[in-house]
């Protein structure tokens, strides 16, 4: 018992000593801070220093110069060509064979293009992509694509018909005219058996209008199935016609 009592003392020694000894070396290290703290030189305190400023907020459109100037994306250029609208162009005038003011209304002979065959049209028809305004023995004045256009007659001539007109010029003036002392023997009806013409009304243009036949002999004023024979000046001369009567 005596001997666990003797080391119970030594132990207790043992620990005051090594708190001891931890004091002393605590108090040591204290000490040479101090030494070392007020050993250190001294810094010269700053004067008229101001706070650093913050960053700007960064905003997108800052950057837009950076982004129109990428090479490789056409996406992000913000200058927008807008290409201009086609030109439309003008398209080809009809062809002009004749004009037939006796009757009422008016009629113009005309084909849309080169190998059409001609027919009648009035003010007011489509011919083509053109309409038809107005019209006299002169000019005819046409409308497309909200514009206005005025021709000579003359200027829209197929001049390839020209010679046919002349042919017919001359087969009109080799018809006997009506006799001044009887007009109303100048209408003679006949039917389509008669023998006083040699030939009847041709081939139907439209309108109620019938081209004369080649070698036309019958005059001026005779009706057949119909028609009535009817003879005006053109640009082109004498041509003569069948219209429907009504």
């Amino acid at each position: 018992m005596s001997r666990l009592f003797l080391l119970n003392v030594l132990l207790l020694a043992g620990i005051a000593m090594a708190t001891l000894k931890l004091l002393e070396l605590r108090d040591e290290t204290a000490r040479r801070e101090e030494m070392v703290r007020e050993s250190a030189p001294k810094l010269p305190q700053a004067k008229g220093t101001t706070a650093v400023a913050p960053p700007e907020r960064t905003v997108a459109a800052n950057y837009l110069d950076i982004a129109s100037r990428l090479l490789f994306s056409k996406d992000r250029n913000p200058t927008v060509i807008i290409a201009p609208p086609p030109v439309k162009q003008v398209p080809a005038f009809p062809l002009a064979y004749g004009v037939l003011m006796m009757a009422d209304p008016p009629i113009i002979m005309m084909a849309a293009k080169k190998g059409d065959g001609q027919k009648g049209y009035r003010a007011g028809d489509q011919i083509g992509d053109y309409k038809i305004v107005g019209f006299d023995s002169r000019v005819i004045t046409f409308e497309w694509d909200g514009q206005k256009f005025t021709k000579n007659v003359a200027e829209l001539a197929d001049r390839d018909a020209q010679t046919a007109a002349l042919m017919n010029r001359q087969n009109v003036q080799n018809t006997p005219e009506p006799a001044a002392a009887a007009p109303v023997a100048s209408t003679q009806v006949l039917s389509s058996s008669g023998s006083t013409a040699a030939k009847g009304p041709g081939v139907d243009t439209g309108g109620g209008i019938r081209a004369c036949a080649a070698g036309d002999t019958a005059a001026p004023g005779t009706v057949t199935d119909g028609y009535r024979k009817i003879v005006s000046e053109t640009p082109f001369g004498k041509v003569c016609r069948w219209e429907q009567v009504k």
